[in-house]
């Protein structure tokens, strides 16, 4: 396995992989080569540039900035190997269909890093929702501090805390609100950052059974991130908490899973879900069926978050969906412009 990026989200998957038998990191590649080489030197193997990833590698992750994971998902392909793209997606819908489009014709086993669809808790919560009945209630609210390492510290150009932090409530919405069909979304986004980039957001996210999903994100959090979820029906409950610890209810009973997997360095990347995550990917590329999350719906996420982008952009309107905007503009500049 080589991880492209060698930041907080290579990093994570470099210690869950440290715990899958079979699986073993043999190259880090990065933007500058000082974090690049910190991250191998944990597991004493080279380091280098997109452009010297190996030939012979069965596997890469693209841990990038997102306005990258089309170069490291195409370097990928390009020498056989499975590929896990980190969420987002990418920085632009037009980016998005060229990924989709490269996937298409190599017919190479490609995922989307949304580990939180990969988490017993999630499933847990999700088979409960497909045994009540439609949704009265969704809301998921996500809120910690600002991130102060890599890229973030930088001038955000893509976009902000909804594209960023959000894309997991946004998946999250999406996967308990179907098998209803999202038809539009409002969005208001605030900023506190020097760049402009937004560091608060809520969204209302319309479904076609009338459902109207409540997302809140934000950075402006104090404490340990928070990390919640409730679903509702007239015969149902489940009610999520992610961070700071898993806890899960299910009609007012707790139905939290008990851990499984064993050796890794913190059991939280079991129940956030990259354990079973980097376990389908590898068991898919060796044949074995694995479950892997399809880039149509990272694609279908980012087109949600431009088109709520687009909506505070306009006051707060809603847009419809899907969005018919721009497919070349970030959501940073849907909002702005």
């Amino acid at each position: 396995m080589a991880i492209l990026g060698a930041g907080w989200a290579g990093t994570l998957h470099a210690m869950v992989a440290s715990a899958t038998p079979g699986v073993d990191v043999a190259w880090v590649g990065s933007r500058t080569m000082a974090s690049a080489e910190r991250l191998a030197a944990m597991g004493g193997v080279p380091a280098g540039t997109l452009s010297e990833l190996p030939s012979k590698i069965d596997l890469v992750v693209v841990a990038t900035t997102p306005d990258h994971h089309r170069d490291g998902l195409a370097a990928g392909l390009a020498r056989g190997a499975a590929v896990l793209v980190e969420k987002p997606l990418c920085a632009t819908l037009a980016q998005a269909d060229s990924m989709i489009e490269d996937v298409d014709a190599s017919a190479g086993v490609v995922g989307l890093a949304e580990n939180l669809l990969f988490s017993p808790a999630v499933d847990a919560g999700l088979a409960h929702r497909g045994t009540i009945g439609g949704l009265t209630r969704l809301s998921i609210r996500c809120e910690q501090p600002s991130p102060v390492w890599g890229h973030f510290i930088e001038p955000l150009t893509s976009g902000g805390v909804l594209f960023d932090l959000g894309a997991h409530p946004l998946a999250l919405a999406l996967a308990f609100g179907a098998p209803a069909t999202p038809v539009a979304v409002s969005a208001r986004l605030d900023s506190l950052r020097g760049d402009g980039a937004d560091d608060l957001a809520e969204v209302e996210l319309h479904f076609d059974d009338g459902l109207v999903a409540e997302v809140s994100v934000s950075w402006r959090g104090e404490d340990d991130p928070t990390w919640t979820l409730e679903a509702a029906a007239v015969d149902g409950v489940v009610r999520l908490e992610l961070l700071p610890q898993v806890m899960l209810e299910l009609d007012g009973t707790d139905a939290t899973p008990e851990p499984e997997v064993e050796g890794l360095p913190d059991p939280m990347l079991e129940a956030l879900g990259y354990a079973g995550q980097l376990r389908g990917i590898v068991d898919a590329a060796a044949g074995r069926g694995g479950r892997v999350c399809p880039l149509g719906f990272g694609r279908a996420v980012l087109d949600l978050t431009c088109a709520a982008y687009a909506s505070a952009g306009r006051g707060g309107t809603e847009v419809t969906l899907p969005f018919d905007g721009d497919r070349t503009a970030t959501p940073l500049q849907l909002w702005r412009a």
